[in-house]
């Protein structure tokens, strides 16, 4: 068993703390994880992205070539992504950030607005952790329990329990669009 997963964006989102959380939650669940990040020389805005390989054997490569599913929050990274090779990909963007309209997509791209549903949900800053979700949902060889757990200890006990909330509601999302595809 082998999942690749991207997190992209801009410098700001969260996206590399949502690939460390996700590669911390596999390695809890008894699993391999490695995750490399890359980010444009402007620290905020500025073009970033994480990889993240899981495995539950010998990662030989940190990067993921071939990835199972992208998870995109700015309309930069979706223009890095747009002719993403693995025809199984699935690429899930922000649809309250990027107008999509403009691009020819096809079915492996869903749109769902990430950022504006985590605002709703009570944190603007908490896109990345319903990112995370959304991709977790997909993934069944990580614990929801370690999900959880990995994700209690990387946040303040003040925003421990909205960001839970968030998460789940990353994890509810990710079965409706992705796992009923």
């Amino acid at each position: 068993m082998k999942y690749e997963v991207i997190f992209a964006g801009i410098g700001g989102q969260g996206v590399i703390l949502a690939g460390t959380l996700l590669g911390e939650a596999a390695v809890a669940s008894g699993l391999k994880a490695s995750q490399t990040q890359a980010y444009g020389v402007s620290a905020r805005g500025g073009f970033t992205k994480t990889d993240v390989v899981i495995s539950d054997g010998e990662i030989l490569f940190p990067y993921a070539l071939s990835p199972d599913i992208v998870v995109i929050l700015a309309e930069e990274a979706l223009v890095r992504y747009l002719d993403i090779e693995n025809k199984n990909c699935k690429v899930v963007y922000d649809s309250g950030l990027i107008d999509a309209s403009k691009y020819k997509l096809d079915s492996r791209f869903v749109g769902f607005p990430i950022t504006k549903t985590a605002i709703e949900m009570g944190s603007s800053r908490s896109a990345n952790v319903l990112s995370l979700g959304i991709v977790a949902s997909s993934l069944k060889a990580i614990s929801t329990e370690a999900l959880f757990q990995t994700l209690a200890e990387a946040f303040s006990p003040k925003i421990r329990d909205i960001n839970a909330k968030i998460l789940q509601k990353g994890i509810d999302v990710g079965n409706e669009i992705i796992s009923s595809r």
